[in-house]
């Protein structure tokens, strides 16, 4: 088995819908396994999958746990050489997969590999950053839009504007978005740190592999996320977002700006 590919949902069966029409096709040029961790869903996520994809492997989480630690669960039952964490809310191109298997199988020393993010009207995604100090964090959550001008140099460099979305490049922080990972690394780190009940585990993780590989942005291969920014209009994702980055933080050293 080349690939396992890892999805979590909680109420996100619409979102399988459009995401499983486009990734059985990818996944088929390859050999791969799909598993999907349904995260106490009650809006007939597992019934729809088992009888309309009955290709993809559900299971189930009943206490219900953090996106990383769903994924730690199927990572734990994976079978395939290469594990890839992606988000439920997005469509893949055709050849995307084989293209990023290919590019992981010619380089062994890549750890994660990430494709071109796009947005639904294919501007791209600026998901590609450098490690996060609390000022980039604080102005990109909390900065008043009109004064988000004045700090647009600064917050394009932590996109990693400067370099750009066009060529290859090792990137400091991929997205957990979509994470194209080698199984065995990410077996020895135990896979994400399930202290991190959402936000930060993708930079936190990125981090760790770091001490053994590289983490490349691989622009030839792309995917389409619908992203829904949860922490920008929940009070719960926000909560959450906050206690990720103290614990970050206190991981890895305060970075204030």
């Amino acid at each position: 088995m080349d690939l396992t590919i890892s999805l979590v949902s909680h109420n996100q069966r619409r979102d399988l819908e459009r995401l499983l029409g486009t990734l059985l096709p990818a996944a088929g040029r390859i050999r791969s396994e799909i598993l999907l961790m349904d995260n106490k869903s009650v809006d007939g996520t597992r019934r729809f999958v088992r009888v309309n994809f009955p290709g993809v492997d559900v299971a189930v989480n009943p206490s219900g746990a953090g996106y990383g630690e769903n994924h730690n669960r199927n990572l734990k039952r994976a079978r395939g050489r290469f594990f890839l964490i992606m988000n439920s809310d997005m469509t893949v191109e055709k050849d995307s997969l084989a293209s990023l298997l290919d590019q992981m199988d010619r380089h062994p020393e890549i750890g994660i590999i990430a494709p071109k993010i796009l947005n639904p009207d294919g501007t791209v995604q600026g998901l590609n950053k450098r490690y996060p100090t609390a000022l980039d964090l604080f102005l990109r959550r909390f900065g008043p839009k009109a004064l988000r001008p004045l700090f647009r140099k600064r917050l394009d460099h932590y996109e990693m504007r400067d370099v750009g979305y066009d060529r290859i490049c090792d990137v400091p922080f991929l997205s957990g978005a979509f994470m194209f990972c080698r199984s065995d690394v990410l077996t020895s780190l135990g896979g994400f740190d399930p202290r991190f009940f959402l936000y930060f585990e993708d930079v936190d993780l990125c981090r760790r592999v770091q001490r053994t590989h590289k983490t490349v942005y691989y622009p030839k291969a792309s995917a389409t996320h619908f992203w829904h920014r949860s922490a920008h209009k929940n009070v719960f994702y926000t909560y959450h977002f906050m206690k990720s980055a103290l614990r970050y933080y206190r991981k890895w050293g305060w970075q204030l700006y």
